[in-house]
């Protein structure tokens, strides 16, 4: 059992099989890679792990009460099994669903939900946090529910690319930010998913082993609906090109990176400007890790004005692009709107 966490350290290897101590704690059990791969049992257990992240279904928290090893042993061979595949987008849509798993997990499993066990969770990821009331008293700690101190240094690795998460929005006492207890579990889903990747690239050999003795042609269907494709663009050409802020958007959706809400509102403003439908700018989101298409389709229309109060939505000014973190050249383009973009490149290359 870990020092702050009420459950076992099997119980936790198997809500968390992606951290140090769970992967400690399998190895002194036993579960090496290559007793693994030789139990046709464990293979199994994870191709459907595999499968079940890639198909967003939600993981049986239950399913630990009667087989916690073998189900953190499943997961940790599932993501060499998704590294396996050289794709990714499989690899990035495994981490997502992961991390996001591990968020719920972590606001629902009694003897977790402890604010100290979350604060020992996190030193595991490399996040440098502690009660707010170590580091101030009073009002800031009044305001917030549960707040927890997060050192700057882990703050500004883990926050998300948005405006909410600006550090200027936030109180910082000596070198502390202090977040309520829902926005510190958000930092910590970036740091469980930066840890996912993390173990890839430090078990490169492990992941070949993996590539040449795991048979993966059970999972050949959902490989092949999530194979990374090319993004097709259609062809609504702009007198001058794409302003960069637009063209770097969907240079990190072509290598399938997670957008923030930002990039996403941003990047269907502009192309339903140039003349995109709604479907097509549907397929665009095919290719980023945490795709539904349900609630794409739903959000893109709402931009469109099709549904909510029928109101079509324009495209951010550079002013805000910039306060997003959207804008690569900080104002530089000489213009406004990136819609203009494309007439003032075409004047310069006339002129």
């Amino acid at each position: 059992m870990s020092v702050s966490c009420n459950v076992a350290s099997s119980e936790l290897a198997c809500y968390f099989p992606f951290l140090n101590k769970s992967a400690l704690y399998l190895s002194r059990r036993g579960f090496l890679l290559d007793a693994v791969l030789s139990d046709k049992t464990a293979v199994e257990r994870a191709v459907e792990r595999l499968r079940k992240s890639l198909t967003r279904e939600p993981f049986n928290p239950r399913l630990c009460i009667d087989a916690s090893e073998e189900i953190a042993v499943a997961a940790r061979l599932a993501l060499y099994m998704a590294a396996a595949t050289k794709n990714q987008y499989v690899l990035r849509r495994f981490a997502d669903a992961e991390s996001k798993s591990f968020r719920e997990l972590l606001k629902k499993i009694p003897g977790i939900q402890d604010p100290r066990c979350k604060i020992e969770i996190a030193r595991d990821l490399g996040v440098d946090a502690r009660p707010a009331h170590e580091v101030v008293s009073g009002i800031v700690v009044a305001v917030y529910n549960t707040p927890i101190a997060v050192r700057w240094t882990s703050y500004l690795r883990y926050a998300p690319q948005d405006p909410y998460w600006a550090m200027i929005n936030r109180p910082v006492i000596k070198g502390w930010v202090i977040v309520p207890i829902n926005d510190f579990e958000r930092l910590l889903e970036e740091a469980y998913e930066e840890r996912i990747f993390q173990i890839v690239r430090d078990n490169e050999l492990a992941v070949g082993r993996v590539a040449a003795s795991a048979d993966l042609s059970q999972l050949e269907d959902v490989l092949k609906r999530y194979a990374q494709r090319p993004l097709q663009m259609p062809q609504h050409t702009v007198k001058g090109g794409d302003p960069p802020c637009m063209k770097a958007i969907l240079d990190a959706l072509k290598n399938g990176e997670n957008l923030p809400h930002t990039a996403r509102f941003a990047i269907t403003t502009y192309l339903l400007w140039r003349g995109w439908e709604v479907d097509q700018v549907v397929d665009l989101f095919r290719t980023a890790p945490d795709f539904n298409e349900k609630i794409t389709r739903y959000q893109v229309q709402h931009i469109a004005g099709q549904t909510g109060g029928r109101k079509q939505y324009t495209v951010p000014s550079c002013e805000t692009m910039n306060s997003w973190g959207l804008c690569p050249t900080n104002l530089g383009c000489g213009v406004k709107n990136p819609v203009q973009y494309g007439r003032r490149a075409a004047v310069k290359k006339s002129s």
